[in-house]
């Protein structure tokens, strides 16, 4: 399980983000994991009790920058309803740890596919530190203070980006999920719908950034979105591992927000959240989805 470090933080702009986004990706196949779901049981397991003493899964920062002007927050707004049809996409994901560990959790969101059941999120939500999270992994859209309005969905297929998967190189954090149908039988899509993904983009975009954070000032009952924040740049951190510098955005969620979309143009995922510095609770960071997400996601969406 993992969480965030003190650290500084840089923002770039301009040329210098233009030219770390042709760095090469890793073109090795999709790592990823297919296992039996187990599904009854994996619902019986998540008990409101349960899902509220999950803890975050973070993921961890690079070690360079410094703080940005704090006068750039976005201040997270709660959604009351999360059933409603533009929000039911996102959803909190829970996942055992193993004996002695404990309960983790993401977000993720419902995205188009054919087979109506693939989840995105952060990489470090489905592999983390060396090992995959197969233990009762299940995406609960529309969650509430441990409501389940739309069901659960249990996973059966993990995957993630080799960059991730070999080195946990930050700037290939993304994960995804295929999870089955709920206890009505409707896949994931037909219960709640789905957003569509998008993959090279600029990465100068406006996104409404949503999640379930725990940390205070939240609770992890609710769905919380930061409206229309704009890109500032790029973390200098990631001009020291191979690949496409993340992005920064400005929003004040906390922990447990990790696998959040960061959605434009109303219903395209562009970005998930997948880490922030201490030293600097106002700014969320988040990978650019390129050539490597694209082969993750064609590769979910071929899975039964």
């Amino acid at each position: 399980m993992r969480f965030p470090r003190p650290s500084i933080l840089v923002v770039l702009a301009g040329a210098l983000a233009i030219g770390a986004l042709a760095a090469p990706a890793a073109g090795a196949a999709v790592p990823s994991i297919s296992f039996a779901a187990h599904a009854a049981e994996a619902r019986r397991f998540w008990t409101p009790e349960r899902m509220g003493a999950a803890r975050p899964i973070e993921g961890t920062p690079p070690a360079h920058g410094s703080a940005l002007d704090p006068a750039l927050t976005a201040t997270s707004e709660t959604i009351d309803d999360p059933t409603e049809p533009r929000y039911r996409v996102n959803g909190a994901i829970f996942i055992s740890e193993g004996a002695g560990i404990g309960f983790g959790r993401c977000s993720g969101t419902s995205v188009v596919s054919p087979n109506e059941s693939v989840v995105i999120t952060a990489g470090h939500c489905v592999y983390d530190e060396g090992i995959w999270s197969d233990r009762k992994w299940v995406f609960v859209p529309g969650y509430h203070h441990g409501e389940r309005p739309f069901g659960t969905f249990t996973a059966h297929w993990l995957g993630t980006t080799p960059a991730w998967h070999a080195h946990e190189n930050e700037n290939f954090d993304v994960g995804a999920a295929v999870v089955g149908r709920n206890e009505k039988g409707q896949t994931l899509a037909a219960a709640v719908g789905a957003d569509r993904l998008k993959t090279g983009r600029s990465p100068d975009q406006t996104f409404d950034v949503y999640g379930y954070p725990v940390e205070k000032p939240f609770n992890g009952g609710t769905l919380q979105v930061c409206r229309e924040t704009s890109f500032l740049g790029h973390d200098f951190g990631s001009l020291f591992e191979p690949g496409p510098l993340d992005l920064a955005i400005s929003c004040d969620d906390s922990a447990g927000g990790s696998g959040g979309g960061w959605v434009i143009e109303g219903n395209v995922v562009n970005s998930v959240t997948t880490y922030g510095y201490s030293s600097d609770p106002f700014t969320n960071f988040g990978p650019y989805f390129g050539k490597d997400v694209a082969k993750l996601y064609a590769r979910a969406k071929q899975i039964k």
